[in-house]
């Protein structure tokens, strides 16, 4: 166990929150839970820390190959390292690969968890890969029983204390003179406030409702895709689907994440990524 303050402790409760959300997820979208998890990660200085010590002499070149199916000591499983501090080491080198792209992901869990669908092989991976990886980090922090509510209790308290903190205080005075001289400003000359802003929310509404259309046009056009493999054009559709889904809510970076998922998967496919700078370029517009 390690003693870390409340602040640190919030942010490590969260990743744990994150592998849950990973390992109860699905095999569609996991590069995107991946990024989130090592973002989580560089935002915690004890986190990072702790991952540092771990990494600490170790080759992950070498755990990789004892741990892989193909190796025949195995005897047809994957073997993660059984010591706590190796076993985080070789799962955070693990998702660095899978994020750099240096290795595919999918085909990863297709081989050394082979089962008899995407589902069940990617739970799999988790149960023998995150399940393990989260639990050895929670240990080490002692949070092995945080639950959601408490993630969100910590949070909250966590934003209070920044709020009245003494070292914030200069801070936050200055936030409210400026707050108080651009409202005078805006008062006085409506037009003051333009720079900077995001479109008009009559045009962004406007925007929202083009983009079930445009994904539309980009379902038709990875329907037509004849060089496509089935299994990609399902995710795909999914990934459209989701998008279409998504736009109720009117969350930019929910919706820029999935379309840089899909933007990565049908990079290699003119046709698509043709209908695909529409969409970009609406983004770009509501940022």
């Amino acid at each position: 166990m390690i003693k870390v303050s409340n602040e640190e402790l919030s942010k490590i409760t969260q990743f744990t929150a994150g592998c849950n959300d990973m390992i109860n997820g699905k095999f569609l979208l996991a590069d995107i839970k991946i990024m989130k998890l090592l973002n989580m990660i560089a935002d915690s200085d004890e986190l990072y820390s702790y991952i540092k010590e771990c990494m600490t002499d170790f080759d992950f070149s070498r755990e990789l190959h004892r741990a892989e199916v193909k190796n025949r000591l195995n005897n047809g499983e994957f073997l993660v390292p059984t010591e706590p501090n190796s076993l985080v080491a070789f799962v955070f080198c693990l998702l660095v690969e899978c994020d750099a792209k240096r290795m595919d992901f999918y085909n990863f869990i297709s081989e050394n968890f082979a089962s008899e669908n995407k589902s069940d092989s990617y739970k799999l991976f988790s149960q023998k890969i995150l399940v393990p990886f989260r639990d050895a980090i929670a240990s080490h922090f002692a949070i092995t029983g945080a639950t959601a509510l408490e993630v969100e209790s910590m949070t909250n308290s966590l934003k209070n204390d920044l709020k009245t903190a003494p070292i914030f205080e200069q801070e936050n005075s200055n936030f409210v003179g400026d707050f108080a001289q651009n409202n005078s400003a805006m008062q006085n000359d409506p037009d003051a406030m333009q720079t900077n802003q995001n479109p008009p929310i009559d045009e962004q509404d406007k925007i929202w409702k083009e983009i079930p259309n445009i994904c539309e046009n980009i379902e038709n056009s990875v329907y037509s895709e004849r060089h496509i493999k089935s299994y990609l054009k399902e995710e795909l559709l999914y990934i459209l689907k989701t998008v279409k889904y998504c736009t109720k809510y009117k969350d930019v970076k929910i919706l820029s994440a999935l379309v840089t998922a899909f933007d990565e998967m049908s990079h290699k496919f003119r046709s698509v990524q043709f209908v695909l700078g529409e969409l970009k370029n609406k983004i770009e517009f509501l940022y």
